[in-house]
Order: structure tokens, then C-alpha cells, then sequence
């Protein structure tokens, strides 16, 4: 019996591309074709149904499906594999950003990038999270790259979109403490926000910093600015993540670079207001249910635009109600007939 194989690179307990791999799991073994799940290396509090690339003995009858996020030692024998492949790219975050913040990173994302054209060359099937991901794809020489969103549970999320309160707003943020995140523009922003319309507003940036010196980089900001109330929260587990998108009155992301941007479909699902920059494959996740910020130039339109998204209850309302409807077309039920046709692409 024919089964598939799921690879990554790094994997980790709040990594995205780890909980996709996992995802993916869940619907493999609903169709009977689960074989396992391996990553180059696994980061203590991983899940413990992950397994070390080296003990991946496929069948020849098998199928091997990476989720490609950068490439680590240890993934070679993925390309020497004579198995069907099946290449879901989640994008690689480009090296500029981390060489003077995390040099191994950096070279993770730069070699990464150097890979691409030789996996997508050994793939039967290939997709992208994203049409913006498939393009990339589709320039390292995929012929007809597929477009496999990312699987969100809208049962974790759901919310009636009443958010905190007015006197004391709560702004979320939500993923890597990263230098393409631009999180130094939250916090400036924030404190600009914070002076001119709530000072009694709260920050909350939920995500694991990339590098700990990075972390105290934006501690040391936080005080620069003179904001308060700010908390540098780290990766928050499912129950507390869920609670902090309950509790926030708006979501904030301010990033340069995104292959997908999974926080976006988790606000829409809790009703949240979302203010974003259109970049990467971000406009075509959030199409008319943002408040879309073209230039950070002037962060004051920013803290405008907070004021706005908390304040408006109208305003409020009709990006609930476009956030849902937006939600929809990440439905569970359309991600995974996707999933479907990805892999019979390649069994075909």
C-alpha cells in the first residue's frame, strides 16, 4: 500500500511549518496513506510524533512530500531518495534580513533559496501556500505549480469580535520576533498610539524571538519610546493564544515579508479587525477585509488607523463581517480537497 512521508527541515513545539506537516498528518491518516513524519532536526518540545530524517525508509511505492522552508544539513538523502516527490513550498525568508542579527539563520534562508531549483527539478507535483510562493516556484523552473493554502481550525478562533475594552484597548501581534516583522515599527507605532489617543492601551507581541539578543534589542526600544504596557510574550501555547485573540480589540502586523500569514485567518475567525502592509502574499489573504497601510513612513497614520479600528463600531463590524466571509475561502473542507489533489498529482 502506498504511503506518504512527510519531511521538513527544523522542526519545533510553535513552528508553522511544523503544525502544517502535522495537519497534513491528520488528513493522510484519514485517507489511509499516513507514513510518518521526519524533520533534519527536531527542537526539544517538538511533538513526539516526529522522527529524525535519518530513520525515513520509504517503500519504492511510496510517495515523499517536503514542506520546504529552508534547507539544514541532514537533507541531502531527500534528494538522492528515488521516491515520488511532492514540494509544498512555505516560502524562504530572504538572508538580508538576519545576517547582522542571527548569521545561521541567515545562512539557513540563503542556501535555502540556492536549493529550490533542484527540489522543484527531483518534484512530480509542486505548490506553493500561496499563489505569491507558487510564482517563486514557478521562477525556479515549476511548470504548473499548485496553490495549497494553509489548514486553519476556525473552531479554535471563534469569537463574537467584541474585543477589549475601549478604555484600555489590547493591540495583538502574532508570529516571530523577527527582523522582516518589523516589530521595532510596532512598538514605535504603539507608543505613538498609545500617547495620542489610550495611554492606558496595551501591546501584546506573541511569538518566540528569533535570537534572544534580538528580544532585548526590542526591550531596550520599549523603554526608548516610552511605551507601557508592553509585553514581549513569547510563543503562546493554543489555549493562551486563543484567549489573547478573545481579549484583543485589534491585529496588528506591520511585516515586510510573508509567504501566507496565518495570523490573518486566525483574527478573521475571531472577528478581530485587522491593520496590515500589503506585502508578500499578504494582500491575497486579506483582499478587502484589512485596513491596508501602504507606508510606515509616517507611523501616525498607523496610530490613526488603531484608533479607528477600536473606536468605529460600525467600522468594527463590516471588517468582522468581510473577515468571516474572507475566512471561507481557507475553509478546512477546500484546504484539504486541495491537500488531495496535490498528492493524487503525484500518485498519477
Amino acid at each position: 500500500m502506498t504511503r506518504v512521508h512527510q519531511v521538513t527541515g527544523a522542526a519545533g513545539r510553535h513552528d508553522a511549518v511544523t503544525n502544517q506537516l502535522l495537519a497534513y498528518s491528520e488528513l493522510m491518516r484519514g485517507w489511509g496513506l499516513d507514513g510518518g513524519a521526519y524533520a533534519a532536526f527536531i527542537a526539544p518540545g517538538a511533538s513526539d510524533r516526529l522522527k529524525p530524517l535519518s530513520e525515513l525508509e520509504p517503500a519504492p511505492d511510496d510517495v515523499v512530500l517536503l514542506h520546504y522552508s529552508g534547507w539544514l544539513a541532514g537533507m541531502e538523502p531527500i534528494l538522492e531518495l528515488p521516491q515520488r516527490k511532492v514540494l509544498v513550498y512555505h516560502n524562504i525568508t530572504p538572508a538580508k534580513y538576519f545576517w547582522s542579527v542571527h548569521p545561521v539563520v541567515a545562512v539557513v534562508c540563503e542556501v535555502g533559496r540556492e536549493k529550490l531549483p533542484g527540489l522543484v527539478a527531483a518534484s512530480r507535483a509542486t505548490a506553493g501556500v500561496s499563489a505569491y510562493n507558487a510564482a517563486e516556484l514557478r521562477a525556479a523552473g515549476a511548470r504548473d505549480p499548485r496553490v495549497v493554502p494553509v489548514l486553519v481550525d476556525p473552531a479554535r478562533f471563534a469569537h463574537d469580535g467584541a474585543g477589549g475594552s475601549a478604555d484600555a484597548p489590547l493591540v495583538l501581534v502574532v508570529g516571530r520576533l523577527a527582523p522582516h516583522k518589523r516589530p521595532d515599527l510596532v512598538i514605535r507605532a504603539f507608543a505613538l498610539y498609545q500617547r495620542l489617543h489610550a495611554p492606558d492601551a496595551r501591546l501584546v507581541l506573541a511569538g518566540e524571538p528569533q535570537h534572544p539578543p534580538y528580544r532585548e534589542r526590542l526591550a531596550q526600544l520599549v523603554e526608548e519610546v516610552g511605551a507601557r504596557n508592553v509585553q514581549l510574550a513569547g510563543a503562546l501555547e493554543n489555549d493562551a493564544l486563543t484567549r489573547a485573540y478573545s481579549e484583543a480589540s485589534v491585529l496588528l502586523s506591520l511585516s515586510e515579508h510573508e509567504g501566507f500569514c496565518i495570523p490573518l485567518v486566525e483574527a478573521f475567525h475571531a472577528g478581530l479587525p485587522v491593520i496590515a502592509r500589503p506585502r508578500g502574499a499578504m494582500p491575497e489573504v486579506g483582499g478587502d477585509a484589512v485596513l491596508w497601510v501602504e507606508d510606515t513612513d509616517d507611523l501616525a497614520v498607523v496610530a490613526e488607523l488603531l484608533h479607528l479600528a477600536v473606536t468605529d463600531a460600525d467600522l468594527r463590524a463590516e471588517l468582522a463581517r468581510r473577515g468571516r466571509q474572507r475566512a471561507q475561502e481557507f475553509a478546512p473542507e477546500r484546504v484539504g480537497q486541495a491537500v488531495q489533489e496535490l498528492v493524487d498529482a503525484a500518485l498519477a
